[in-house]
């Protein structure tokens, strides 16, 4: 499955930096606005040190690591949400991403143009938060239009008359509450401020700007790390040991309510990400769409459970390998063996 975390931000804010840190790619980073005209894509590797422990084990030819695809969204500027700037394909970018990681400029300095000419950490997130709401507000009138007539006990209909109010209230609509049904009925739209986020603050020595961001984080419940992008991209092949990077991928995998399982064998080890409601057959289907339709059953054991037994025969005789049916829920980091007919 293919997952996108889209970059955000106003420009100079240290987006296309960022990228080329996660990606190690080297797009274009300009001192001026909009030196990123157009989305880049890159690869976010999920190295997985229990994948590489097991192609140690199985001598395997090949070690085949999750990835995520990382986007490198153009800078929005103040009214995106009626075309200004590179207004409408901004907010149709942000549209096709899973997750958004929203690029704060903490950093005061002077060398470096800010589009609104003085550095503002809380007014820069306001102004985005404003651009995706209004955009939001716009889906629904446009939904509105086509309903002639609607039904006074429609739940469609309440709950975007719901979440209208909240949104003229400037909520997000991840702020709010619903239950699993509403939540259903608002995946529909797709709404910009319904996607799970979190903040990157881009900050230098001076630590005024970014302690400000933080208190209004904090009161606001927005999960944040503080990073110096400036100096990551110097200590670039040390990046992936830092905790930055930690933080980015459990945050991902919390976020997007991921799990890993694996298949081993001597010519290919592989780490495959799936949310955590799939079963044996759904599993299944992501390596071949042959193995869902003629799915048996699934050979099954943990990877924690391999490294207290690490042989088959042991595992076997200590009752750790299952055969489980279609609807066994399969869990993170469990190994697995797909039987199917001819």
């Amino acid at each position: 499955m293919n997952y996108k975390i889209g970059l955000v931000g106003l420009p100079n804010v240290g987006k296309s930096s960022f990228f080329n840190l996660l990606t190690k790619k080297n797009i274009l980073v300009a001192n001026y606005p909009f030196a990123t005209i157009e989305k880049n894509f890159g690869i976010l590797i999920l190295k997985d040190e229990r994948l590489e422990k097991l192609k140690n084990y199985w001598k395997s030819e090949k070690i085949s690591f999750s990835s995520i695809k990382i986007v490198d969204i153009p800078g929005l500027v103040k009214g995106a949400s009626q075309g200004l700037g590179l207004g409408n394909e901004f907010l149709s970018n942000i549209r096709d991403v899973d997750i958004i990681f929203h690029i704060i400029r903490c950093f005061p300095e002077k060398e470096i143009i800010h589009i609104e000419g003085k550095i503002n950490p809380i007014r820069d997130f306001e102004m985005i938060k404003l651009e995706l709401i209004i955009s939001d507000l716009q889906q629904i009138e446009k939904k509105s239009k086509k309903i002639k007539k609607p039904q006074q006990n429609d739940k469609e209909w309440k709950i975007l008359n719901f979440i209208k109010k909240k949104l003229q209230e400037e909520k997000m609509i991840n702020e709010l509450i619903f239950n699993e049904e509403e939540k259903k009925i608002i995946k529909r739209y797709d709404f910009l401020t319904n996607k799970p986020f979190f903040f990157l603050l881009n900050y230098n020595d001076d630590e005024k700007e970014l302690k400000n961001f933080k208190e209004y984080a904090i009161i606001n419940n927005f999960k944040y790390f503080p990073i110096n992008i400036k100096k990551e991209e110097i200590l670039n092949e040390k990046f992936e040991k830092k905790d930055i990077f930690s933080f980015l991928i459990t945050n991902i995998y919390k976020m997007l309510n991921l799990k890993t399982f694996f298949t081993v064998g001597k010519d290919e080890v592989k780490s495959w990400l799936v949310k955590k409601n799939y079963n044996a057959k759904e599993c299944s289907g992501l390596i071949h769409s042959d193995i869902k339709n003629k799915f048996i059953k699934l050979e099954v054991y943990n990877y924690f459970d391999w490294l207290v037994f690490p042989d088959k025969e042991i595992l076997k005789k200590n009752g750790k390998i299952r055969k489980e049916g279609a609807n066994y829920l399969v869990k993170d980091g469990d190994i697995c063996y797909f039987l199917f007919g001819n």
